[in-house]
């Protein structure tokens, strides 16, 4: 088994699907950098200009009514359902030129806005790498060679996702780093740093979900690969499955949307999530009373709906790689 894994990670080291992958989420990557660009950037002068004179106007304003404001304000302190938390100095204090100036988020904002959808990005990426590193070798007849010297069709189905798994942590790794130093140079020097707290928390929550499900998908990859040894027919599998099952059932059965992929995917990497169904209750007087009741799929039940999802269509895979003749 070790000398097959050897062998299995030197080629894979060459394979195109592994460097394609890196390269396509490397753009990708530079796409979420120029988008955080775009976000931080500072206002053009005409931009501060108008926001200046809608400021001196706003202060103005406050200047010849803020008295008035004050004393209509105090007044209605004492009458009944004031709110004692707010005084009236804070309900009218002065203008801000900030507040005319077009909004810029601060880093950790925008790590949360253009850092974290890569996850998604490497999911779908890691996809087609798991399953092109495998249908390549039936497509090519090289698996039927490959047989002729690791006869052991478990060992090399194993091998194969080790060698797999192994290639995907350096390409997610690489793709993370450029996406998370491009956002955080991109919003150092346009000086819209802001508050950090939280930064490096963010870098780490969203890589670890990256890895996560980076290594799922390539599994999903490989084991639908060996079941049905062709790229396309994989593809058709995936369209058909988002469609059917991800967008049309849980409209048909609005219940089964707690079974879905999507959702689960979404409470893994969000800590939990919820779902709205209608459900109607017997009504002494109306008969019946419909509204809206709030379902919640925690992390732990969506980490194990995706584990369990990985392990039956790797085991499915390799099943049918044992049984079925490789030409």
């Amino acid at each position: 088994m070790r000398a097959l894994l050897r062998a299995e990670l030197m080629r894979v080291r060459s394979r195109s699907a592994v460097w394609g992958t890196a390269v396509v989420l490397v753009i990708a990557a530079l796409g979420f950098v120029v988008a955080a660009w775009d976000d931080t950037r500072p206002p053009s002068p005409a931009t501060v200009a108008e926001a200046q004179q809608r400021y001196d106007e706003a202060v103005a304003t406050w200047e010849d009514g803020h008295d008035d404001w004050l004393a209509r304000c105090e007044e209605q302190t004492a009458l009944p359902g004031w709110d004692d938390t707010v005084t009236c100095e804070e309900l009218y204090t002065a203008p801000e030129l900030d507040a005319f100036l077009p909004y810029r988020p601060g880093l950790v904002e925008t790590l949360h806005t253009r850092f974290a959808p890569m996850t998604f990005v490497v999911l779908v990426g890691l996809l087609v790498m798991g399953t092109v590193l495998v249908s390549g070798d039936f497509t090519s007849g090289a698996m039927g060679t490959w047989l002729t010297f690791a006869p052991r069709r478990g060992r090399v189905v194993a091998s194969r996702l080790l060698a797999s798994w192994a290639a995907a942590v350096p390409v997610v790794l690489v793709a993370l780093a450029c996406a998370g130093l491009g956002i955080a140079t991109v919003v150092a020097l346009h000086d819209a740093v802001g508050d950090t707290t939280g930064a490096l928390g963010e870098l780490a929550v969203t890589t670890g979900q990256a890895l996560s499900v980076g290594l799922w998908a390539t599994a999903l990859g490989v084991g639908l690969a060996f079941g049905l040894r062709h790229g396309g027919l994989v593809a058709g599998v995936v369209v058909w499955w988002v469609a059917a099952i991800e967008s049309a059932l849980p409209l048909v059965v609005p219940p089964a949307r707690g079974a879905t992929l999507a959702t689960n995917v979404a409470a893994w990497l969000e800590g939990g999530t919820t779902y709205t169904l209608e459900e109607c209750v017997p009504d002494a007087t109306l008969g019946e009373v419909c509204g809206d009741v709030v379902h919640s799929v925690s992390q732990a039940q969506g980490g194990l709906v995706l584990l369990v999802v990985a392990v039956v269509v790797v085991g499915l895979g390799a099943l049918s790689f044992r049984v079925r003749d490789v030409p």
